[in-house]
């Protein structure tokens, strides 16, 4: 989600009200945050364990290859 501390940001109400729903319902603050295009988004999840930036980038790896259109040829393989 849009992280709630990014400063500056055009919505920091709307991105605090969504950030404690989501406490709310069991998700958890895992302190991972990633940009994307001035963005700064933070990772949440449910249930036990720890979710690292490692993991981040371990998961996100293997989707890149859908996600960016540069890495069309490797779709392809």
């Amino acid at each position: 989600m849009e992280s709630p501390y990014q400063e500056p940001c055009p919505t920091p109400e709307q991105r605090k009200r969504r950030h404690n729903f989501y406490l709310r319902n069991g998700f958890r603050d895992t302190n991972v945050y990633r940009s994307y295009g001035g963005i700064t988004m933070t990772v949440m999840m449910m249930g036990p364990g720890t979710f690292t930036l490692q993991d981040w980038n371990d998961n996100t790896s293997v989707l890149k290859k859908f996600w960016w259109p540069e890495n069309l040829e490797e779709r392809n393989d």
